[in-house]
C-alpha cells in the first residue's frame, strides 16, 4: 500500500509540474476573448460574473478522505440602478442548485449603505473574501467552523474618515431558513483599510451575538441551543513581494444537552512570498481548540504554492502537515483550480 501511496503522490506532483509548465508558456495578458466577454456581459447596470472551482483532496492514510469535487459553480448577476438602488443575485449549481446571495442595496449617502436579503454577515476578513481569492485551497479551521454561513437580514455599512469602515447587521440567525425563535443574530465589524503604492493594510475587529434554537453551526461542533457569542480580530499586509496575515476568532457556545457553555478559540498566522507576478509561496500555522469537544481540536501547518496562469485563473496546491501527530500517514494534499470572469 505504501508503494501505491507514494506512486499517487508522485503522479500528482508530476502532473502539477507539467500543468504549471504548460500554462506558463501561455500568454498571461488579457486576451481578446476575455475583453470581448467583458464587453458583452459587464456594465454598471448589468454585470454577469462566473466562477468554477475544481478541487482534489488526498490523505496519505488509506482510511482518510480522498475525493474530487466541484465546490463552486457560480453565476452572479448584479448592478447599480437609478436612485441609489442596486441588486445582487448569486446562484451556485455545484451540488444542488441554490441561491447563494439575493439582496437589494440602497445608497443612502456617500458613507452609508443598506442591503436587505440573503448575504454574508460582515464578520471575519477571510470569510468575506471570495473563495477564489483566499490564499489557500480552503479557509482556516476557525473561520470555516464559526463563520461560513449566509443569513437573511439587514446590513448597514459604509466608510468613515481616514480609511475606516463599519458594518452592522441584524439577521434571522438561521442561515437560509426562516426565523424559528423570534430572536435575532447581531453582528458588527470595524476595520481600517488603506491601499497605497507601497502596499495595502487591513486591520479589523468584529463581534456577534445571537440566541439560537437547534442551530447546526458546523460539522465539527454540536447543535447550538441558546446563546452564541463570537469575537475576533484580523490583520493583513500585502505589497508586491510579501503577504503577512493573521486572524483570531473566539466564541462562547451553548449546546443542546450540555449544562455549561463551550469556549472555543482558533487562529492562523500566514506568510507569503511572491516569487513572480504569477507565483506565490505560502506558509500557514492553523490552530483550533474547544474546551468541551477535544475531538474538534486541530493544529496543522499548511505549505502552499499558487500559480496564476492568467488574471482569470489560479492553481493551488497545499501540503497539510498535522502538528500533534507528524507521522507521514497523517499528511495530505489539497489542490484546486479555478476560472472566473
Amino acid at each position: 500500500m505504501k508503494i501505491i501511496r507514494y506512486g499517487i503522490l508522485g503522479f500528482i506532483l508530476t502532473l502539477t509540474g507539467a500543468f504549471s509548465s504548460e500554462v506558463s508558456a501561455q500568454d498571461s495578458t488579457e486576451t481578446e476573448r476575455i475583453e470581448a466577454l467583458r464587453d458583452m456581459v459587464k456594465s454598471e447596470s448589468f454585470n454577469v460574473s462566473g466562477l468554477i472551482h475544481a478541487r482534489g483532496i488526498f490523505n496519505f492514510d488509506e482510511n482518510g478522505d480522498r475525493f474530487f469535487q466541484v465546490p463552486h459553480a457560480r453565476i452572479k448577476v448584479s448592478g447599480k440602478l437609478d436612485g441609489g438602488f442596486s441588486y445582487n443575485v448569486h446562484f451556485d449549481a455545484a451540488a444542488s442548485s441554490k441561491v447563494v446571495d439575493a439582496f437589494i442595496g440602497y445608497k443612502m449617502s456617500d458613507n452609508a449603505n443598506v442591503t436587505i436579503g440573503i448575504q454574508k454577515p460582515g464578520v471575519s476578513y477571510e470569510f468575506l473574501t471570495p473563495p477564489h481569492k483566499i490564499d489557500f485551497v480552503t479557509r482556516s479551521t476557525v473561520v470555516s467552523t464559526l463563520t461560513t454561513h449566509r443569513d437573511i437580514g439587514v446590513k448597514f455599512h459604509g466608510g468613515l474618515a481616514d480609511d475606516f469602515n463599519y458594518t452592522f447587521g441584524i439577521y434571522n440567525g438561521n442561515g437560509y431558513g426562516a426565523n424559528d425563535n423570534n430572536k435575532f443574530f447581531y453582528i458588527g465589524r470595524l476595520d481600517y483599510n488603506s491601499s497605497r503604492e507601497d502596499g495595502s493594510l487591513i486591520v479589523g475587529v468584529n463581534a456577534s451575538y445571537g440566541e439560537h434554537a437547534n442551530r447546526d453551526l458546523s460539522s465539527n461542533l454540536l447543535t447550538i441551543d441558546d446563546d452564541r457569542i463570537t469575537y475576533g480580530a484580523d490583520f493583513r499586509y500585502e505589497n508586491s513581494s510579501i503577504i503577512l496575515a493573521s486572524e483570531m476568532l473566539g466564541a462562547e457556545l451553548e449546546y443542546a444537552g450540555f449544562t455549561e457553555a463551550d469556549n472555543v478559540f482558533g487562529f492562523h498566522v500566514t506568510g507569503g512570498y511572491k516569487v513572480s507576478d504569477k507565483d506565490q509561496l505560502l506558509l500557514r500555522y492553523d490552530s483550533f481548540e474547544s474546551d468541551l469537544l477535544p475531538a474538534a481540536d486541530e493544529e496543522k501547518i499548511v505549505i502552499g504554492y499558487t500559480r496564476f496562469p492568467t488574471t482569470n485563473t489560479a492553481f493551488r496546491i497545499n501540503y497539510l502537515l498535522p502538528v500533534d501527530d507528524t507521522a507521514f500517514s497523517n499528511h495530505g494534499l489539497a489542490l484546486n483550480y479555478h476560472i472566473s470572469f
